[in-house]
């Protein structure tokens, strides 16, 4: 064979070569950016559940309103305080059922709304479930001036120094306070949360957790009440 003939025979192997590497390199490049290592699928696919599930529960909670502040259900702390008509009130002198405290005052001014809705949740609650407006931090003179002769549907009890709202774990006006039948203090719940006042639709839902607690608990014997 001439040496020309070897020389393009070397040629064309030699590009022959190129174009086999070439496309080896062409065909790996594109399996690598046609999608994430089956590793990466999965972190993604995991992170992706994650922040779908995160989703539903907050709409769970907005759905429901504002959110519980359980307290552990520990014995309601008793008391024993003056009343705006005069006498003496205690824990269980509000009854054997359930009772609802609203602790408040005539000085806070997202506390006025309520003096309308207490009557009204009452005779939504019945016969089982008492509710008693406790004023914080105002003596009774102070309270009565400021009802300006409103008549509230609820008893009025004054705790002028504030030692029962402390007691109850209060950190906000107005709040409520769930007691069960037993005795329980079931949980302490801000009226205002996050800038939305209470509704009818809100106290509904708390009223519906107390009375559910009442049905897990009917076995318990009142002796451990503390009222």
């Amino acid at each position: 064979m001439s040496s020309d003939s070897r020389l393009s025979s070397d040629s064309r192997l030699s590009s022959d070569s190129r174009l086999s590497s070439d496309s080896r390199l062409s065909s790996g490049d594109s399996g690598r950016s046609g999608g994430a290592p089956p590793g990466g699928r999965r972190r993604g696919l995991l992170w992706l559940a994650g922040f779908v599930a995160l989703l539903g529960g907050l709409a769970l909670v907005l759905a429901r309103g504002p959110s519980l502040n359980p307290v552990g259900y520990a014995p309601a702390p008793a008391f024993s305080l003056p009343t705006l008509s005069g006498g003496t009130m205690t824990l269980a002198g509000l009854g054997a059922g359930d009772v609802v405290l609203r602790f408040g005052s005539v000085a806070c001014g997202d506390c006025a709304p309520d003096w309308a809705a207490l009557a009204r949740w009452q005779a939504q609650a019945g016969a089982g479930v008492q509710l008693a407006a406790v004023e914080v931090g105002q003596p009774a003179d102070e309270v009565a001036s400021r009802l300006q002769g409103q008549v509230p549907g609820v008893p009025v009890l004054i705790d002028a120094s504030g030692a029962v709202a402390q007691a109850y774990g209060v950190t906000s006006l107005p709040a409520f306070a769930f007691i069960d039948r037993a005795g329980r203090l079931l949980e302490v719940a801000p009226v205002v949360t996050h800038g939305a006042i209470w509704t009818d639709s809100t106290w509904g839902f708390h009223l519906a957790q107390l009375l559910r607690a009442d049905a897990e608990n009917a076995a318990a014997p009142r002796s451990s009440a503390v009222r």
